[in-house]
Parts: structure tokens; sequence; C-alpha cells
């Protein structure tokens, strides 16, 4: 008898569980597809794809409240029609009687978190291409098949289209060249503000938090994906008279959120290599390669200073024109991350030499010189398209620039105020080997640098080192809190089986609604609970853990002491 109750009971739960999450589930996927739907982000045959990859993210927060529901239903049914009352009567205790929901609830769980670990972080990444990848594919199919494309207000022709490959460490998701580039842009009115012509172009889909201050400060959503448009050399018709603007920058405008860089679309053991390998997010590996660069540009300067002592000339080769650029100064004073050149002993001045990719020579002699290195934060990632791993440049900026002219050549000696030579590589560069030091080892092995005690301090690599250790400690502690709220919610949908059940037995006399009430509303603080645990560790570690199990103990001794009332009775 016992065997064909319990298999009524687990029978009857299962029936109602995957009735109404069913119900639930379909609900929200649609609700949550309508916008990307009505906003021409997906079409048709991609929405109904959408909604099947939001089906098992939506599980993660339907499927406990549904089995408590369930299990709430399923056992006051059989109070209401005394059918609890016979099984009493035949000697089956309580504890036996819910033997089914426990043994539901410890299924329920183990499901919860395999959904939560295995399946949602597979489905979300699906949703991302859908919404990211699918996007950019259906904009450049549409420029390569000749037709315009529509980015907002703007309207693009092009020539040719290709995908450009990526700098190692770089936050940008996709990159594609145009070459033959037509750019419309009108207003909601049909006024036509920009009309104009590039040689070529790029189109960008990144992260927002990669994105200029004011581009971020437009989209207001750091996770958010942005997709960025680029012009080189546009000229624009002003009125019958053409101007030429280089580089020319659409406002970056935002698609739907990514989930690339996110430990939450992670499963446990790609968490665990994470943890031990924090530089597969670019957000952390962008900090490092800045913060190599700096240390490498110290670096640098040691040998360039030696040579200097030595009255010898410091050779650097342009990055952008393969030329060589040679100066011979008295010596370098560092000063707030860059070097100001003193000038020659001899001549009063810093001697420069310029010789291009053709064999010119362009002679130089300034007044004042300074050179700084091209930090990671500040290089164009446009500019480096070909570049195939980060690199150390640094700006050579001259005042009172004399050029001196040549007899053969009959150039004249001109003057200029200023002038700059950027992209500038220097021929023995540390940066490679400093490249492969993890971030973890790369802090300790910057500490000399940052340390105001040490002979070899310098006071601009101590922001990016800060922030480099405040990302490795941010993100240890995020990983920290998803793998915690995993089994919270695991252990909360088994006691809200439990609790459901519970409470019908108790209120047997009740509504079925009114009964459910008595379970949702702890149920729901439980999962306020977890969720507030879960960003508490997320900003203190784990001190914070038993905060979010906290929801979890609290709905279990709810669960006992109503289990306690009913044995009484």
């Amino acid at each position: 008898m016992l065997w064909t109750l319990w298999r009524a009971i687990t029978f009857e739960f299962w029936r109602l569980l995957i009735l109404t999450v069913s119900v639930v589930v379909a609900t929200i996927a649609f609700a949550i597809t309508i916008k990307p739907l009505a906003d021409g982000l997906l079409s048709i045959d991609q929405a109904i794809r959408f909604m099947f990859y939001a089906i098992p993210p939506m599980l993660a927060y339907a499927l406990p409240f549904a089995a408590g529901f369930a299990a709430t239903l399923s056992y006051h049914r059989m109070s209401s029609e005394n059918e609890i009352t016979a099984v009493y009567a035949s000697g089956i205790s309580h504890k036996k009687l819910l033997f089914p929901a426990l043994a539901s609830g410890i299924v329920l769980a183990a499901g919860m978190f395999t959904l939560n670990d295995q399946v949602i972080p597979k489905f979300l990444k699906e949703m991302e291409r859908m919404v990211t990848q699918d996007f950019a594919k259906i904009f450049v199919t549409s420029l390569q098949s000749g037709e315009s494309a529509i980015i907002g207000n703007n309207e693009i022709h092009a020539d040719f289209v290709q995908r450009s490959e990526l700098p190692a460490g770089s936050p940008i998701i996709e990159q594609y060249l145009l070459i033959g580039v037509v750019l419309v842009k009108a207003e909601p009115d049909g006024t036509v503000t920009i009309d104009g012509t590039a040689k070529r172009a790029y189109i960008q889909i990144r992260p927002a938090w990669s994105l200029g201050d004011e581009d971020r400060a437009r989209i207001d959503d750091d996770n958010a994906t942005a997709v960025l448009m680029k012009f080189i050399d546009l000229t624009i018709n002003r009125e019958g008279s053409p101007i030429t603007v280089d580089p020319f920058t659409l406002p970056a405008f935002a698609i739907p959120r990514v989930f690339k860089d996110d430990p939450k679309f992670m499963t446990s053991s790609e968490m665990r290599i994470l943890r031990d390998n924090p530089d597969q997010m670019n957000f952390v590996d962008s900090v490092r390669v800045d913060l190599a660069k700096g240390i490498a540009s110290i670096q640098v300067f040691r040998e360039v200073a030696s040579q200097a002592k030595q009255s010898a000339a410091i050779e650097f080769t342009s990055i952008h024109t393969g030329g060589k650029v040679s100066i011979l100064a008295g010596g370098f004073k560092p000063t707030q991350g860059q070097w100001i050149l003193k000038p020659h002993q001899q001549t009063d001045r810093i001697e420069i030499e310029i010789l291009d990719a053709n064999g010119r020579i362009d002679r130089l002699r300034a007044k004042s010189a300074v050179i700084h290195p091209e930090h990671a934060s500040t290089d164009d990632p446009l500019t480096a398209v070909a570049a195939a791993k980060p690199t150390l440049s640094f700006t050579l900026a001259l005042t009172g620039v004399e050029v001196l002219g040549s007899i053969e050549e009959d150039r004249p000696n001109t003057e200029i105020d200023s002038t700059e030579y950027t992209g500038l590589h220097f021929r023995q560069d540390p940066l490679d080997q400093i490249l492969t030091i993890p971030s973890t080892e790369l802090i300790e092995y910057a500490q000399p640098y940052i340390n105001p005690s040490s002979i070899e301090y310098a006071e601009f690599l101590v922001a990016p080192a800060a922030m480099l250790e405040y990302r490795l400690n941010d993100l240890q502690k995020e990983i920290l809190s998803k793998v915690h709220e995993r089994w919270a919610m695991a252990f909360a949908a088994m006691i809200m089986v439990l609790a459901g059940s519970i409470i019908a037995l108790q209120l047997k006399d009740a509504q079925p609604l009114a009964v459910y009430q008595w379970s949702f509303f702890p149920a729901l603080g439980t999962i306020i609970l977890i969720s507030s645990g879960q960003q508490a560790i997320h900003q203190e570690g784990a001190v914070a853990i038993p905060l979010i199990y906290s929801g979890v103990l609290v709905l279990f001794v709810y669960a006992w002491f109503a289990l306690r009332k009913v044995s009484r009775h």
C-alpha cells in the first residue's frame, strides 16, 4: 500500500509541476522575445529559436515556485478529500507521507544545480550569438549583396566588406573593414544632415565598457553590446563645398546584452579554470597589457638612458611607415611617465634624423622634446587592425623645431612651432617577455615600480597596478558568489517542495491558493535573501557566505515548525 501511495503522490506532483512550469515559462519567454522582435533585431524564425533558448534561463526562477505550487496542490487535494485521514487511519505517519515530497525535492535540487551550472550557460551563449553575431551577419550580408544597410538614422553602402582580424587582448567581439563607403544620415523628419563618402570604414561590435566616456555615458549600461562605426578620410558635402574629416566616428548605439565576459554564464569547471587563469577575461587582460606596457617602457628608458650617456644616437622604427627615427640628445629626464630630452652639449639642441621607407632623409633640430609611451588605454584599435599582438610604441613630441634644408635638393631651412611622430618602436623591446607573465604574477613583478620607497618607483604605474589588483579580486569574489548562488538555489528548491507539502497538510480546510500563499511568500523571501547574499559575497567576499544560505535556513525552520504542529494534531 505504501508504495502505491508514494507512486500516486509522486505522479500527481510531477504532473502538476510540468503543467505549471510549462505555462509560466512559455509566457515569460514570449514576453522577453517581443521587444527584440518588435525592434527588428530578430526575424520570425529567429524569434522562435530565441524563445527556445530563453526557456532554460527562465526555468531557474520559475521551477522552484512551480514545484512549491505543485506540492501544495497535490497534498492539499488529498487533505481536502479526506484521503490523508484514511492514510493516517492505516498507520502511516506524517514523515512517511512526506517521503515522495522529499525524494522529489532531492531530484529537483540536483536538476536545478545542473540546470544553473551546465544548461543555462550554453543556452545564454546561444542567445548572445543570435543577438550580436547574427546581427552582424545580417548587416554584413546586406552590404555584401550590394544593398544599403541601416544603423539607426544612418544609411550605409560599401563596395567591399571583409572581416578584420583583431589584436590579441582586444575587447572587440567582431570587426569588419568596409571599402568605398557612402554614408547618408537623416533626421526623423527626413532632413539629411550628413552626405559623404569615405575611402574605408570600420564597423565594430564591442562591449559598452570598452567605449569612450561619452559613448558609455550615452548607453549607460556597461553590460550592453554596442555598435561603433569609424570612417577614414570622410568627405562630406556641405552646401556644395566638400570638407574632409579624418577620422569621423558615429555615436555608438547599444544592442542587447553581451555575455562573453561574465562568469555567470560559465559552468563550474570553466569558472575553476578562470579562477586560475583570470586573463581569459578581456576586462582583466586589457589592464594587464596596459601595466606590462608601462613596465616595458621603463626598461626601455634604462637602455635609452645608458646609450645617451655614451653620446650614442637613439634609434626608433616607425610602426606606420617602417622608417627610422634617430635622436641625439644630451640625456633624458623621467617625469610623470614620460621622458624629457636634454639638448646636446655641442649644439644646445636635440638632433633628429628621419629616414622614411623611400630613403628620404630629413634632419631636424628642436629646442625641446618629450617621449611618452602609448599605453593600451589610449591605443586606437582601428589603427592596429593588422597587429597580431600588443606592441610597445612611443610618441616623440618636438617644440621649437628647425627643419634643416638641403643644398643638393635646393631646400632652405624652415621653422615650425611643433610636430610629433607616433608609433615609434624601440628595437630592444622587452614587452613580449613581460606579456608572458600572468596577471597575478605581474602584480608582484611590478612591486618595485609601485613601492614609493623603491629606487625604481614610477608613480604613473600605481593606478594601472591598483586597477589590475582590484579587477582580479573582484573577479575572484564574483566567481565565489556565482558558485554559492547555484548551490543555494538548488537547496531552496528542495525546501520549497517540503514547505508546500507541509503547509498543505496543516491548512487542509483552506482554499488552495490561500494555502499556497503561506509557502509562497516565505519562498519569495528566500530567493530575495539568496540574491542579496550573492551580491554581498561579490562585494565583501567569503565573509558573506552565511548570508546567502540564511534564506534557505529560515525556510527550513519555518517548514520544520509547521511539521511539528501538524504532528501534534
